[in-house]
């Protein structure tokens, strides 16, 4: 009978030769899809590994899971690939899911049954990051469980940069535009926000998921530029949507002053010690044209990347503690 109904979920799983992350990710969530039969779809989207990928998930396959997988003829890059997995999905509400992330016990329960008893266009699944052992590494604070929130302006806030962690946001794919060009996200390293962003916008509730129902694989995805994507490819996405369909850019001011507050100037003041996995970049250059207009560039960016490092840090982190009495700072 389940055969017949049209998925109300799919997870689907973007990977190039990661054999060994993508195992650990699958057997997590393999011993929660087999409850739900065919309303809940698992696709593996295969970016042409040359590891024991394809193995992997056949033998999955073989021991009974149902996996719909996909192997690509040649690399098409990570964009594309994201790309196939939400034109592929048949579920009425997608989960684009990192190989080397863990879906925790009982996430998909409780997904299950928000979206079996209601419609929303986004669910954001709190998540967490570790090193080495997510059991032990899973941060002891008190959950409130899933917050529905019909006030757009405050789920953003909520939210804020995470919206681009593409495990950590159940889209409503029926509330997505029709006329919505995934060529023009292409390049940016965030295609994942197309989707996001357009049922968003098109909702009028959310969920807030106020339990860990995600582990990150923490200081993983290395190789690219973070200000650049984070910061002006992060902006150009934001100014398609003003600028296409008409949203109103307050909602992603709310974004970016979050972003240039915490995210972006921390990176900066912890990459000066040291690149780590990202590539270096000129930060000046890169943020400059595109945030010297916001308050907050001039209050937490600007110092970390121009003032010596312990001065910057100090100012940072005085202002950080000012500026959650004053959201719009």
């Amino acid at each position: 009978m389940l055969s017949e109904k049209k998925p109300l979920l799919t997870i689907a799983i973007p990977t190039y030769n990661r054999a060994q992350y993508l195992d650990r990710c699958l057997s997590l969530i393999v011993k929660q899809t087999a409850a739900y039969g065919d309303l809940v779809e698992l696709v593996v989207s295969d970016n042409c590994s040359t590891d024991t990928t394809e193995e992997i998930v056949n033998r999955f396959i073989a021991d009974g899971q149902a996996i719909r997988y996909i192997k690509n003829d040649c690399n098409v890059g990570p964009d594309k690939n994201f790309r196939q997995c939400f034109e592929s999905a048949n579920g009425t509400y997608f989960l684009l899911f990192s190989d080397d992330d863990l879906f925790l016990d009982g996430s998909l329960n409780k997904i299950m049954t928000l979206i079996e008893n209601g419609e929303y266009g986004i669910i954001y699944l709190r998540s967490y990051f570790f090193v080495s052992d997510y059991l032990r590494e899973r941060p002891n604070r008190k959950t409130t469980g899933p917050v529905i929130v019909d006030d757009l302006k405050q789920f953003i806030y909520m939210v804020d940069v995470w919206f681009t962690f593409i495990s950590g946001n159940v889209v409503n794919k029926s509330l997505v535009n029709l006329n919505l060009n995934l060529e023009d996200f292409e390049q940016t390293n965030l295609l994942q926000l197309s989707w996001t962003f357009s049922s968003l916008f098109n909702s009028p509730r959310n969920v807030y998921y106020d339990d860990y129902l995600v582990a990150g694989q923490g200081d993983n995805s290395g190789g690219y530029k973070f200000c650049e994507v984070f910061g002006s490819k992060m902006y150009a996405v934001f100014q398609i949507f003003v600028e296409k369909f008409g949203i109103e850019r307050e909602y992603f001011d709310i974004i970016t002053r979050k972003s240039l507050k915490k995210h972006l100037s921390k990176f900066i003041l912890t990459s000066r010690k040291g690149f780590g996995s990202h590539c270096e970049e000129d930060y000046l250059s890169i943020l400059h044209p595109v945030y010297n207009r916001y308050l907050s560039y001039w209050i937490f960016v600007y110092p970390a990347i121009t003032w010596p490092l312990p001065l910057a840090k100090l100012w940072c982190k005085i202002f950080r503690f000012f500026a959650k009495l004053f959201r719009k700072l």
